[in-house]
């Protein structure tokens, strides 16, 4: 991969018309920023479905598993938002190197 990088960049540099026009940086770094907001908020929450999960492990208790099971639902639904835009952003990515 470094390899293809370090080829692709020279590649770039001789070729002036291959640089990408300031609208798809644009596009890029708001697709970055939001993609590197998802994945601290998917952290979160996925520190909230570890912590439930081990109170349920030290003491299997019907609210410890109901609560493991909110946060667990909880993390899923931001791991899927945060995965459709990782998804988003690599497409893009590839995009701007075609």
């Amino acid at each position: 991969m470094l390899i293809a990088v370090v080829v692709m960049r020279f590649v770039i540099e001789r070729t002036p018309n291959l640089i990408p026009n300031e609208n798809l940086v644009i596009v890029h770094v708001l697709l970055f920023t939001a993609t590197t907001t998802l994945w601290i908020i998917d952290r979160w929450y996925f520190f909230g479905a570890t912590k439930a999960m081990g109170s349920y492990w030290e003491n299997p208790t019907y609210e410890n598993d109901v609560n493991w099971t909110y946060a667990s639902a909880s993390s899923l639904k931001v791991d899927t938002v945060y995965i459709t835009a990782d998804t988003l952003l690599n497409l893009f990515m590839l995009y701007m190197l075609h």
